[in-house]
C-alpha cells in the first residue's frame, strides 16, 4: 500500500514543479456519497458459478493538496494528489450457475420450440441475508480545469489516475458462509465533473461527481477459486478547499 501511495506522490510532484507565471497552492477535504455498481467473481467447483454482489450505498472520503494556476479570466487549471477512502455495504448475492446467462459469441442459447423459452441449466440463488462490504483506500493524481461562469462561479471538469488497495471485507450468505475475504492493490482512474463558487480569494466550495473504476482486481474466493474484475462507483462530493 506504501509503494502504491508513493508511486502517485512522484507523479504529482513532478507536474507540480512545472513553473508557472500565478499560482496558488491550496489543501482541501472532500467526502460524499459512493454508490459501488454490481461486482461479479468466479465461486463454486470449478468457478462455474457466478457470485453478483449488489449493494446499498456508502460514502467516500479524501485529503487533498495541489496547485491552482490564476493565468486566465476564463479558464484555471489545476493538479493535485488525492488521498482517500470509499466503502460501501453488500446488500445481496446472486449466486447464478446457469449456462446461458453468458452465452459466448459462437454459443446459440436452447430454445424450447415449443414455447420459446430460453433453457437454462443450473439454477440462480438470491440471497438477501449477507454481510460484508467491498472499499478502496487509495491514492489519485488529478488534473482539473476551471471554467468560469461569473466571476465567483465555474465549471469544473478533469480526470485522476491512480492506485488502490481494494479489500471485499467478510462477504458472506446466508447458508454459503464466506466465500470472498482478499484484497488486491491495484490501478484505476475518475472522471470528474462539477461546479465551483468561491465567495472568498482564500476559500473555493465545490459539489461534484465522480465516476471511478478499479480495473483488473485480482481476487481468490474462499473456494480458492481465482477471479479478475473491476469495481467501479458513481460519486456524489462535497469539497472545501482553503487557498494559501
Amino acid at each position: 500500500m506504501r509503494q502504491a501511495f508513493s508511486a502517485v506522490a512522484v507523479l504529482i510532484l513532478l507536474v507540480l514543479a512545472t513553473p508557472l507565471q500565478a499560482q496558488s497552492y491550496y489543501i482541501g477535504v472532500n467526502g460524499g456519497y459512493s454508490d459501488f455498481r454490481d461486482t461479479r467473481f468466479a465461486y463454486g467447483d470449478g468457478g462455474d458459478t457466478r457470485v453478483i454482489g449488489s449493494y446499498e450505498g456508502g460514502e467516500t472520503v479524501s485529503v487533498s493538496i495541489g496547485r491552482a494556476s490564476e493565468g486566465s479570466g476564463t479558464f484555471n487549471g489545476r493538479t493535485e494528489l488525492e488521498l482517500g477512502f470509499q466503502r460501501d455495504r453488500v446488500s445481496g448475492m446472486v449466486f447464478d450457475d446457469t449456462t446461458n446467462e453468458e452465452p459466448a459469441v459462437d454459443d446459440d442459447p436452447v430454445v424450447d420450440e415449443e414455447t420459446g423459452d430460453v433453457e437454462e441449466e443450473g439454477s440462480r440463488d438470491r440471497v438477501s441475508d449477507v454481510s460484508g462490504q467491498s472499499e478502496a483506500a487509495f491514492g489519485f493524481a488529478n488534473a482539473i480545469g476551471d471554467f468560469s461562469l461569473t466571476s465567483s462561479t465555474a465549471l469544473v471538469g478533469g480526470f485522476g489516475f491512480g492506485l488502490a488497495e481494494v479489500n471485499f471485507d467478510q462477504h458472506s450468505a446466508r447458508g454459503r458462509g464466506v466465500v470472498m475475504d482478499e484484497n488486491d492493490i491495484t490501478y484505476g482512474y475518475q472522471l470528474i465533473g462539477g461546479l465551483v463558487w468561491q465567495p472568498f480569494s482564500v476559500l473555493d466550495l465545490e459539489v461534484s461527481y465522480r465516476y471511478r473504476s478499479w480495473e483488473d482486481i485480482s481476487l481468490e474466493a474462499t473456494n480458492g477459486v481465482k477471479s479478475n474484475l473491476s469495481m467501479r462507483s458513481h460519486n456524489l462530493i462535497g469539497s472545501l478547499r482553503l487557498r494559501f
